[in-house]
């Protein structure tokens, strides 16, 4: 194999046993790139702690690579005498420099600094750490709109907790308490952050039907005749309309939708039993019926936490979710957990 222009040739022994060199940091590197340990940083530091061994003269030889602010080397690159240096390219974009310098001085006697293999070896290993930085870049803008979005559907969440509240300010609190509680209920039970933050968002809003509900019934100061009760009924299904086109990536209108279903089946509005409801819905259930009977409502006194753990006590495993209503009575308990505004 032959060396940079005007250089000699290596002994075929000792041009095996570069090559043979080379082709391990190759290796090396890409069980690196595919083992995604620790993220960008950590990947790219151990490119560079890879390198030099690759080199000629490795005892000698410092890798660096630049990204932006960031850079990753293996030592003081001021005091390098000779540097190959290759461009980092993401999408035909420059992202930074992969380089290798010598600390010490080679002359041509020596073959020169840097072989026309080596060349070629950080040439390739600048196409890899490009692609990764490419594949990290889209990555990053993939959960930049995530962001973006989620905090848009909490603007838009807060928006529509607030229209419900304006329509019946007696309650006023009453979904963000409800919210709170179903939270601290799903963390005690241990359930995951991506389901925990759905069933939030869900209980912010999940009297939002209610704008439907004619507002001298929200506000009656007296108890409800059958006839207003089943048009108050009509409020969970009503949610579930003003949500169900909106591309939440939570079960945000479904959560709505079940939140007054009871395990044996006697809920509303469709009279599912407990198996058929997500997880999220048993919980707000729960939240809601506890924090409903903690609160003052205009035709009563609120009836204190005491009737409201009996009320789930009593009917745990038959209107609700018996580790749902365990979860919550844990809080209540043995943690000290008010509903208080």
């Amino acid at each position: 194999m032959s060396s940079a222009a005007g250089v000699s040739l290596l002994p075929i022994q000792q041009a095996l046993k570069e090559r043979t060199k080379e082709l391990h940091c190759l290796q090396q590197i890409e069980q690196i790139v595919r083992a995604n340990a620790g993220g960008i940083d950590d990947i790219l530091q151990n490119v560079v702690d890879t390198i030099p061994f690759a080199w000629r003269h490795s005892a000698s030889a410092i890798a660096r690579i630049s990204r932006g602010e960031r850079i990753y080397q293996t030592g003081d690159f001021d005091r390098c005498l000779s540097v190959l240096s290759v461009q980092i390219k993401a999408n035909d974009n420059v992202c930074g420099l992969i380089e290798v310098g010598y600390t010490k001085s080679f002359g041509l006697d020596d073959e020169g600094p840097f072989l026309l293999e080596e060349q070629l070896l950080l040439d390739t290993i600048a196409t890899r750490i490009g692609t990764l930085i490419g594949w990290v870049m889209a990555e990053e803008r993939l959960i930049n709109t995530h962001r973006e979005k989620i905090a848009l559907y909490r603007r838009l969440i807060l928006v529509l907790g607030s229209v419900t509240e304006m329509r019946a300010p007696y309650t006023a609190g009453h979904q963000k308490r409800v919210a709170d509680l179903s939270v601290a209920i799903a963390e005690q039970m241990g359930l995951p952050e991506r389901e925990v933050e759905g069933l939030q968002l869900a209980a912010s809003v999940h009297d939002i039907g209610k704008v439907v509900v004619p507002t001298e019934i929200l506000c009656k100061p007296t108890r409800l005749t059958r006839h207003e009760y089943e048009l108050i009924k009509d409020h969970a299904q009503a949610g579930h309309n003003i949500l169900k086109d909106v591309d939440f990536p939570w079960p945000i209108a479904r959560i709505v939708l079940e939140h007054h279903e009871r395990m044996n089946g006697s809920g509303y509005p469709n009279a599912l039993p407990g198996e058929d409801l997500l997880m999220e819905s048993r919980v707000l259930a729960v939240a809601d019926v506890v924090e409903s009977m903690c609160s003052h409502r205009p035709y009563r006194a609120g009836l204190g936490i005491p009737a409201a753990l009996d009320e789930i006590s009593r009917n745990s495993g038959i209107l609700y979710d018996a580790a749902v209503v365990d979860a919550c009575k844990v809080l209540f308990n043995d943690k000290g957990y008010s509903c208080r505004p």
